[in-house]
């Protein structure tokens, strides 16, 4: 390989890195924010490195840590209210929580390892989707902080329609994610919230929840 064949190819390596990650950004407020956006770019890179990404989910630019197939998606332009916005967002933080998981079974152990290393944790499956859960809401709890949070989702999210998802087969009924994403789930997120004792802003006290514990 020449000298210059070496430079286009490196060039043409780091401007697709680039263009994978292009408005991947973290509103945190708070150091377990930036703690945690930091491990998930690192995840998302060893991701992207590795080839590996779900097939039957796509992803959301600028929310790496939100994804929902073209049905759920497409739900965007529909969702008006506030309650209908949280049952939407907590549903493609499942989706994505759930892909992520067979992406991450399908590591090396090398590649976990690396992963582990960088977040601090003990390296087996349990401990790591438990740190991985924990930084998906605070994370997502510390963006909502950003005023235009729900307009550029719903925006992105659109956009994405037309995106295609990974290679690799991560739920065996691709039509409801495994029952993730059945007919009852979605009809539920534009039904009236119940008046007997449940607050529509359910989502935001979990995330707060998290929050509040020790790593």
């Amino acid at each position: 390989m020449t000298k210059i064949t070496a430079a286009i190819f490196f060039v043409l390596i780091t401007t697709s890195f680039v263009y994978a990650f292009d408005g991947v950004h973290f509103h945190y407020s708070h150091t377990k924010g930036k703690k945690c956006a930091e491990d998930w770019l690192v995840m998302e890179e060893i991701f992207y490195n590795s080839n590996i990404r779900c097939e039957e989910v796509l992803p959301i630019e600028g929310f790496p840590y939100l994804r929902g197939n073209k049905e759920i998606l497409t739900l965007a332009s529909k969702i008006s209210s506030k309650y209908a916005a949280h049952k939407w967002l907590e549903l493609l933080r499942r989706i994505d929580l759930q892909a992520r998981y067979a992406e991450l079974d399908a590591l090396s152990q090398k590649e976990l390892k690396k992963f582990c290393s960088k977040a601090g944790i003990d390296c087996f499956q349990g401990r790591i989707r438990a740190y991985v859960a924990r930084c998906s809401a605070i994370i997502m709890g510390d963006e909502k902080s950003n005023h235009d949070f729900m307009k550029v989702l719903k925006k992105n999210a659109m956009l994405s329609v037309n995106k295609k998802g990974g290679k690799a087969r991560c739920f065996h009924d691709p039509e409801s994610l495994d029952g993730i994403a059945g007919m009852d789930v979605l009809s539920s997120i534009f039904a009236p919230p119940s008046t007997v004792g449940v607050s529509s802003n359910l989502l935001q006290k979990k995330i707060m929840l998290q929050k509040s514990k020790p790593y």
